[in-house]
């Protein structure tokens, strides 16, 4: 049996497929590719957030105390003695540090900024007889409490009044990746004048696990820090020395006793006006208030307290994206820091050895099933291989905070491995023209052709953006067909045929029922593509179209608010002329009644009703490769856009509040010819939305109602 020879084609593919994913990894390219960082960060943060479902082990020393609008809303009342002005009066702080120190916390962590002195007085607010003026009492209570952590940043540390008496100073940097997430802090900073500045969560941990700060060195990719009974700390970095951070407690996770800070506030107050008693009464009312966490009478107790801002809006306003949160409180940075130092669990990245190996292995299965078996059998199993390690990606990080690399051994070498072999074998069958003339015409709509062909950073396999969904439904075609249908039958009746004549008036009817859809569906469509929407599909006498992708568009919701006032306006017009033939034909008797035929039925008058939202939708093709692939959108805000529509009723157009925000914003005239409506129960949804009617008539028109009832004197005086 003679052997077969080598075949080193495919073989020096792979190796040059390898050689090009190794590439991508090494460090100096790999930061250039932003969008391989991007690749990889979703599936992180997909996996942060999937860990949110699992139990995971928490501190319990940790306490998070909020400025929050309830804390606005006590001081507006007065009953404290305080004003709601932001910033606050110091000495508001130090009534805060006071009441923290008498329930025993561990430490107190200011995530604000004491630059600079705020020289006031009043002793009204005071009442403690020592007429201190508002800095004094908080450097004061800084020093009674002797356990207070105050931020700083480089170049802007606190004023020297607060920072002497303070147990340590913390940084609060954050580093948001490229895509906008914060995922990592440096857990130090060192400073010009050789300073070395600790982040704050790592103060608060090294407070709680007497960790010596001033001993920790970096070893390679490892910060260490030592520590009293065997606590040391070794901490994994990336290459720039940052550590990333373990987002396990939300902000308002019950292990961290969110606490409101005008509630500690009152506390103090009470403390201070009606002894234990009136504290103790204080404490039991919040916790029948819902303070379940407070099992005690000092439920801050050797606790480790972050005092952070949740208020949305003004400049009490800290947020951003994290991964577990689009929109997140960036305080929330700090006790995950902590968390994660005492617990001792840290995200770690794979080493560059270990991606290299894994890459490696991965190609190679790869390429080997690829050009040994068929391409689906193939597909099947690196499809199979890749769910198996996706799983163990994720069991992984949920397990031991281990991240492994997904984007480049699935993307880069499973698909691109199997996308090479197969190609290459095609092309040496002479098929590979006739496959991509297939995969295109299965793929490609004719309202997105040309962004598919010229745009090379096109996302088309899922995306969230931000678009306008239009839905528009043509009323009174389920009536004209039963009409069209019972016309048929009756001819057929009077005509004295059967069987296959008889269906013969029935395919007349229903060619001239499409051709009439088809007329004011076309009609619509067009409208569409004249205001650079995307054209979805035809749902029966329905047509969905949204604006915003494939390409970005800043003004997608004037579009399409635009093109359905279009809409309306053109089946208006359309509705006039058919009305005006069907007046024609009454009084010029132009049917063929007159040679004795059956008479021309009235063109039938329809309407169009609307249904429009504005919000962040799933955009991508959607199908199956084996039959056929549609550039859809799909989501609740699609839905609700969906069920304006169905209450639209006839010749209106609906909006979302969503929509009428970005109307506001982009064309304010425009918005102002909406006019709200009362909100609507919407099946599906928990919320009643709130509504509002687009008037799209801007000069006198004839009422659709009119036109549909065949009121030809209002046809007519419409001219």
């Amino acid at each position: 049996m003679r052997r077969e020879s080598f075949n080193w084609i495919p073989f020096t593919l792979a190796v040059g497929i390898l050689g090009f994913i190794l590439l991508l990894r090494v460090p100096a390219i790999e930061d250039r590719l932003e969008f391989l960082d991007h690749l990889e960060h979703r599936a992180y943060d997909w996996r942060v957030r999937f860990s949110q479902k699992f139990p995971q082990e928490k501190s319990s020393r940790l306490a998070a105390i909020f400025l929050d609008e309830a804390t606005l809303k006590t001081l507006d009342e007065g009953d404290l003695g305080y004003t709601a002005q932001w910033p606050f009066a110091r000495h508001v702080h130090g009534r805060l540090v006071r009441e923290l120190a008498a329930q025993g916390a561990s430490a107190v962590a200011f995530d604000l900024l004491f630059a600079e002195l705020r020289p006031a007085y009043d002793p009204n607010a005071l009442d403690d007889g020592a007429h201190l003026e508002s800095d004094g009492f908080f450097a004061r209570e800084i020093r009674q409490a002797g356990n207070v952590v105050l931020s700083a940043v480089p170049g802007t540390p606190p004023h020297p009044r607060f920072a002497e008496p303070a147990l340590a100073l913390g940084h609060i940097m954050a580093e948001p990746d490229s895509d906008g997430v914060l995922r990592r802090v440096r857990p130090f900073l060192d400073l010009e004048d050789g300073e070395r500045l600790w982040q704050l969560g790592i103060v608060l941990a090294a407070q709680a696990l007497d960790l010596r700060l001033d001993e920790a060195v970096v070893r390679g990719r490892r910060l260490i820090i030592p520590g009293g009974s065997g606590q040391e700390r070794s901490i994994p970095l990336d290459r720039n020395g940052s550590m990333w951070i373990d987002w396990s407690l939300p902000w308002n996770d019950p292990a961290l006793t969110p606490t409101s800070y005008g509630l500690v506030l009152t506390l103090d107050a009470l403390r201070r006006t009606g002894g234990v008693e009136a504290h103790r009464a204080g404490i039991d009312g919040a916790r029948e208030a819902g303070m379940d966490s407070w099992t005690n009478d000092a439920p801050f107790k050797d606790k480790l307290a972050v005092v952070g801002s949740i208020v949305v809006g003004n400049n009490m306003r800290d947020q951003g994206t994290t991964p577990i949160n689009r929109n997140d409180f960036l305080v929330g940075k700090h006790w995950n820091v902590a968390n994660s130092v005492i617990l001792g669990r840290f995200v770690k990245r794979t080493p560059f050895w270990f991606d290299c190996l894994l890459l490696t292995a991965l190609v190679g299965a790869s390429a080997f099933w690829s050009w040994k078996w068929r391409p689906l059998a193939a597909l099947a199993v690196i499809g199979g291989v890749a769910m198996a390690y996706l799983t163990i990606a994720v069991w992984s990080y949920v397990e031991f905070r281990l991240w492994l690399p997904v984007s480049l051994p699935l993307i880069g070498s499973m698909l691109l491995s199997y996308t090479g072999l197969v190609s290459y074998r095609l092309a040496f069958e002479q098929t590979e023209k006739r496959r991509i003339r297939a995969v295109f015409s299965r793929i490609v709509a004719p309202e997105v052709v040309n962004e598919l062909l010229s745009a090379r950073s096109l996302s088309l396999g899922g995306a969230r953006r931000r678009i306008t969904i239009f839905f528009a439904d043509v009323r009174g075609f389920t009536e004209m067909t039963d009409e069209a249908q019972a016309l048929a039958e009756s001819a057929a009746t009077r005509a004295g045929v059967s069987g296959q004549l008889a269906e013969q008036f029935h395919d007349v009817q229903a060619a001239a029922t499409l051709e009439t859809i088809n007329l004011y569906l076309g009609t619509v469509a067009d409208v569409v593509k004249r205001y650079r929407g995307t054209l979805d599909k035809y749902i029966g006498d329905c047509v969905m179209a949204f604006w915003g992708a494939p390409t970005a568009n800043e003004q997608h919701a004037v579009d399409c608010v635009r093109a359905a006032i279009e809409a309306q306006r053109a089946i208006h017009e359309l509705n006039v002329r058919r009305a005006g033939e069907n007046l024609r034909r009454a009084r010029e008797g132009a049917s063929p009644a007159s040679a004795g035929g059956e008479p021309f039925p009235p063109l039938p008058i329809l309407s169009l009703g609307t249904g429009i939202n504005t919000g962040m939708a799933i955009v991508g093709l959607m199908g199956s490769d084996a039959h056929f692939l549609n550039y859809t959108v799909f989501g609740r805000e699609v839905n609700l856009a969906s069920r304006l529509e169905s209450v639209s009723g006839r010749s209106r157009i609906i909006i979302s509040e969503a929509t009428l925000q970005e109307l506001r914003r982009h064309d304010p005239a425009l918005a102002g010819r909406c006019r709200q409506l009362d909100p609507i129960v919407v099946k599906g949804f928990r919320d009643t939305p709130s509504i509002h009617e687009v008037d799209w008539q801007s000069a006198p028109v004839v009422d659709s109602a009119a036109i549909e009832a065949g009121d030809m004197d209002a046809v007519q005086r419409a001219g």
